[in-house]
């Protein structure tokens, strides 16, 4: 069985990604009630996340070129700015911030995952040529036929997402967590780089450095933030 994707009169791609981020602040907001979190705290937190996560996306996929400006969504510039908005709440309203950034952290790889539904739809971030079973044919500017890495991404990252919930909820040492879930994440991310479209076959391409940057900033944001904050278990 084989994919066939029409060319959209308009592109679903931006409704599916936001949609997915909304979807993966409500998660994080029914784990932080769990964790008995002020409401006050959620709604400031999470204000300040949206903003930070949104803006740091648009920062990273901003390109210039002769057609004019590309403005796109990144999904590791998303991560590394999220991170970075519940830094800056934990600094300011120091309320469970452990749980506050395992409930972000553990959510993560839900909304990369359902954002990748939008990739799919659009052709963005397609996988090698491939003829097999669950080919995916394209009839846009990504005109041919590829690998679903897209659907494959989308599978991964939310059997990642539900690790990373047990963790957060069985674990009492919420940073341990935090930084396991990291470890689960970048790898993966990394391997998936060898389907798409762009990898040229090299054992590290540019794509995977920029993978290993997001993830090195991420933790160390984490580390900073775990420092600052003073967060120790016994």
């Amino acid at each position: 069985m084989q994919i066939d994707i029409p060319e959209f009169t308009r592109s679903p791609y931006s409704l599916l990604v936001v949609l997915s981020v909304a979807i993966g602040f409500a998660v994080a907001i029914f784990h932080m009630h769990k964790f008995w979190v002020e409401k006050r705290t959620i709604l400031y937190t999470c204000l300040l996340t949206f903003i930070c996560t949104l803006t740091t996306s648009l920062m990273v996929a901003f390109k210039l070129s002769t057609e004019g400006i590309e403005l796109g969504f990144s999904g590791l510039g998303a991560v590394v700015g999220m991170i970075a908005g519940i830094f800056i709440s934990g600094l300011i309203i120091k309320d469970k911030p452990d749980c506050v950034m395992a409930s972000f952290v553990a959510t993560a790889p839900l909304m990369y995952g359902l954002a990748k539904l939008g990739c799919f739809f659009a052709g963005c971030c397609h996988g090698k040529p491939y003829e097999g079973p669950l080919a995916v044919t394209y009839h846009n500017e990504h005109a041919g036929t590829y690998f679903p890495v897209q659907l494959f991404d989308m599978l991964v990252f939310i059997l990642v997402h539900i690790i990373a919930v047990i963790l957060i909820r069985k674990m009492k040492n919420k940073v341990s967590a935090i930084y396991i879930i990291m470890a689960i994440l970048v790898p993966v991310r990394f391997l998936l780089e060898y389907l798409r479209y762009y990898h040229d076959g090299s054992i590290i391409a540019s794509g995977q450095i920029k993978v290993l940057i997001a993830g090195a900033l991420a933790v160390i944001i984490v580390f900073v933030w775990k420092k600052v904050l003073k967060i120790n278990y016994h």
